[in-house]
């Protein structure tokens, strides 16, 4: 019977669509090992870039000692490179919300290591703005973050994009931030303050989001505020 149903329904590496056994869960064993440098066991706790076990400083690391963030800490599962890079892209831009059960393993089993893994009120996915959404069909953000279990902390889409924003793959950093400006707001009626929140995003490029709903968080009394993201760009060879 395992037979006849291999011959109907086969197993496909989710990057290279080689075919796998069911034995093996996502991938083929090549995309396996290329997908595990994509992962981190060291990054800066202030902007999440990858770091030597002893480059992190009390104030970040040199990547980061001249920035500023509103956030208070952020964690990721890798760097945004292949194939990691390419699976976001994909389940992001091509409609392939069957990765999602792949990206959600990765984010779970890097979350569970956060410094801030019990310390959380509420996950919050960086919002779209309606527009977007209705363009995608789905917030990549919101469908990560309800995959997340921190502690106690509960899901929640009180923070929102009220205002549509031109693409920022070409902006840097001051252009993203003027771009991002009053492009955010906590829904009326909701309390944050003296709350924790887990800000959760796809990928981190240069903090800009991130750091524009933190400050919306903190303007509203929130407490702390953390950041987690799939994968952080911006790493230097």
């Amino acid at each position: 019977m395992k037979n006849v149903q291999q011959l109907f329904w086969q197993n496909y590496c989710r990057c290279c669509n080689q075919v796998i056994s069911e034995d093996d869960k996502h991938f083929c064993s090549d995309c396996w090992s290329q997908i595990g440098f994509c992962f981190v066991d060291s990054f800066c706790r202030r902007c999440g870039r990858e770091i030597s076990p002893f480059g992190q400083l009390p104030q970040g690391c040199a990547g980061c000692l001249n920035e500023n963030f509103h956030f208070d800490s952020i964690a990721c599962a890798g760097v945004y490179k292949p194939p990691l890079s390419s699976l976001i892209v994909r389940f992001k831009f091509a409609d392939r919300t069957h990765l999602l059960p792949v990206l959600a393993d990765f984010a779970r089993n890097a979350v569970y290591k956060a410094d801030f893994f019990q310390s959380a009120d509420y996950i919050v996915p960086v919002p779209q703005h309606w527009r977007r959404r209705f363009q995608r069909g789905f917030n990549q953000s919101a469908l990560i973050a309800k995959s997340l279990r921190l502690g106690d902390a509960r899901f929640n889409t009180d923070v929102v994009k009220i205002r549509h924003t031109k693409d920022q793959t070409a902006l840097t950093f001051a252009a993203r931030k003027r771009n991002l400006r009053g492009a955010f707001a906590v829904r009326k009626g909701h309390n944050f303050k003296g709350k924790n929140v887990c800000l959760v995003d796809d990928v981190k490029t240069t903090g800009a989001t991130l750091d524009e709903c933190a400050k919306v968080l903190k303007d509203v009394g929130a407490g702390k505020v953390f950041a987690f993201v799939l994968a952080v760009a911006g790493q230097k060879e």
